[in-house]
């Protein structure tokens, strides 16, 4: 859905678990932009770069030119006042300013879209995306597969032993899981497994 005309100013939050398309999506909607002669520009974090230090690119490789940030508040000083179209990826490394940045990008009149995980790796509200989505005009919500079952996934499983709430990674380091087969900790990895024993009462 895209309803946004001349320049009002409008905020879109793309949100999932990680393998459920959020930067292919993020990448769509950039490139249908361009193609209707918007100016866009789109950033990502200087912290992310798996697979290409200038450039968005999606698990199935699809790619964008993309400018590096190292904090929110640097989109700002990065944007140029004709950009009619912001894209930001990865929302989840930019910090508690992301929600306020936008918010001012959205009131100055661009349309800005924005994708990030939503729950973190144990599946916790992950922010700044919580904030960003009362913000939001536009929501969407992507699922990935879950790969122990094979049913809608909504969780990040992290499969390397840290601590650390970030931990920049890819196959190998995480896997989608949907609510059954998410195993956040061992708390809840018991109680998975407390409900999964046949013959048990409540």
């Amino acid at each position: 859905m895209n309803i946004v005309h001349g320049h009002i100013g409008w905020l879109e939050v793309i949100c999932g678990p990680m393998f459920s398309g959020k930067s292919e999506e993020l990448i769509r909607r950039m490139r249908r932009s361009l193609i209707a002669r918007k100016r866009v520009q789109i950033f990502k974090p200087a912290i992310d770069n798996r697979y290409s230090n200038d450039e968005i690119v999606s698990h199935s490789d699809l790619r964008i030119r993309s400018q590096v940030v190292r904090s929110a508040e640097e989109i700002l000083d990065l944007l140029e006042i004709r950009t009619e179209v912001v894209g930001i990826d990865e929302a989840n490394f930019l910090g508690a300013e992301l929600p306020e940045v936008a918010n001012h990008l959205a009131d100055m009149g661009k349309q800005v879209i924005i994708a990030g995980l939503d729950t973190d790796y144990l599946g916790r509200p992950f922010e700044p995306i919580p904030a960003l989505l009362a913000l939001a005009e536009e929501i969407t919500k992507t699922l990935a597969i879950c790969v122990q079952c094979g049913g809608p996934a909504k969780f990040t499983q992290r499969l390397v032993e840290s601590s650390d709430l970030i931990v920049v990674g890819a196959a190998g380091l995480y896997e989608a899981r949907c609510r059954r087969c998410f195993e956040a900790g061992s708390h809840r990895q018991q109680l998975l497994d407390f409900v999964k024993r046949p013959g048990k009462g409540p």
